[in-house]
């Protein structure tokens, strides 16, 4: 499980950690059937504003998942019957206080400084060893970022405007009134795009949808363009 916690002990996790080690096995204690992923997920969307959606192969199966605030934690386990509620609720609380567990003496501070050390060097041989992998991921992969397509199309040469007309046209995004703009189904499946979601209004009760394209999307969208002869080869 990777939880982030800062000094102000704001606790970030993915939404499938906190489904998996929190949600589901409150839902089996109060003899619940547990939530799917892509249910759980219709829950967040539902419930949270600007949610950036990430991926992740598991089991040969991509997952799609969100990074969460404690907050937004929260909110969604208010969403749950008054037994699992509590039981999410106590977890969360225990997870934001800070550790005050001190050595009881000289020697055991002494054991606990060499544990750290023997930690420390441990994780530092694993990051080196997983450097390649990550490099990798990042400069290629980049599923978990995006951007727009407008500045997309400032990277290619291309107006911010035609970029969604060519697109449309290629029918990599959606031209009819639902969904106008936002990108067909499978390029959202195959990693290249993701959808950012966001409220607006007088009271915050409409949502905006914003196409991002991910590293992925990028190299294989510039290759598609010149392909199709909208972009010249030395665009690259």
């Amino acid at each position: 499980m990777d939880i982030s916690v800062m000094q102000s002990y704001e606790l970030n996790m993915s939404s499938l950690d906190f489904l998996n080690d929190y949600i589901n096995p409150a839902r089996i204690a109060a003899d619940e059937s547990e939530v799917r992923n892509n249910d759980f997920n219709k829950k967040i969307i539902d419930e949270c504003d600007d949610l950036v959606t990430y991926e992740k192969i598991v089991r040969g199966n991509t997952v799609k998942y969100f990074e969460l605030t404690y907050d937004q934690m929260m909110l969604i386990g208010m969403r749950e019957s008054k037994a699992v509620r509590k039981n999410v609720l106590v977890k969360l609380r225990e997870l934001s206080q800070p550790s005050s567990t001190l050595p009881a003496s000289f020697a055991d501070a002494l054991q606990l400084a060499a544990d750290q050390a023997r930690q420390i060097e441990i994780q530092n041989k694993q990051l080196m060893l997983d450097a390649p992998k990550v490099d990798f991921a990042e400069r290629i992969a980049k599923v978990d970022r995006g951007m727009t397509l407008g500045k997309f199309a400032k990277t290619v040469n291309l107006g911010p405007r035609k970029i969604f007309v060519v697109l449309r046209d290629m029918k990599i995004l959606i031209s009819g009134c639902q969904g106008y703009n936002l990108p067909m189904q499978q390029y959202i499946e195959n990693g290249c795009f993701v959808v950012r979601q966001s409220t607006y209004g007088p009271e915050n009760d409409r949502i905006a949808n914003t196409t991002l394209i991910t590293g992925k999307g990028e190299l294989w969208l510039t290759k598609k363009l010149i392909n199709a002869g909208v972009l010249k080869a030395v665009a690259v």
